[in-house]
């Protein structure tokens, strides 16, 4: 058998292998990279409510999880405090409830999962175990193959010797470029 046809066959079938992982490494890169304009991971919800507590109520836990109760939202109290400012600020599951004892104005902050999204991340990032570390460096070499490889299947004067070779070094400036001039 051929090189040539050999390099066909396996840059096809490890093509059609990987697909799946790009779309997700993808996606997911594009998150990552805007990760300052927002979190990519987690929603920030911020929900403003009254509470019937004033200035002379005598406030204690059985209380405030009462109150938390009464939110359409499911809290799992943690613990609570009043503040220098006479706040009280409780700590729930993912986020805070401050409440301004003077007005009974409350607002509870708290993050969410971005469903799929934060999964993906954690796969971009290769944080979830040894397993998915080995799974992908093994993506990383079959991109590595299905990438040179791809260099030699086309022949003539749009292939590697001709053309390819022009692209292939524009591909290697861009980054290196961004590297040597913003790190």
């Amino acid at each position: 058998m051929k090189i040539r046809r050999l390099l066909r066959i396996l840059h096809r079938d490890l093509g059609y292998f990987i697909v799946g992982m790009t779309i997700v490494y993808a996606l997911s890169g594009i998150f990552l990279n805007h990760r300052h304009d927002f979190n990519p991971d987690y929603k920030i919800y911020f929900v403003d409510f009254q509470t019937e507590i004033g200035p002379d109520t005598d406030v204690d836990e059985k209380m405030l999880r009462n109150i938390l109760e009464e939110l359409d939202h499911d809290l799992v109290f943690k613990k609570h405090y009043i503040t220098n400012q006479g706040n009280i600020k409780i700590f729930i599951e993912n986020g805070e409830v401050v409440i301004n004892t003077g007005t009974g104005e409350a607002t509870m902050n708290y993050l969410q999962r971005r469903p799929i999204i934060f999964e993906m991340n954690l796969l971009h990032k290769a944080s979830i175990g040894t397993l998915w570390k080995w799974v992908s460096d093994g993506m990383a070499v079959i991109l590595l193959f299905v990438a040179v490889s791809g260099l030699f299947l086309l022949k003539g004067k749009r292939g590697f010797g001709r053309w390819g070779w022009w692209w292939t070094i524009a591909g290697i400036i861009v980054p290196l470029f961004f590297a040597i001039m913003y790190i």
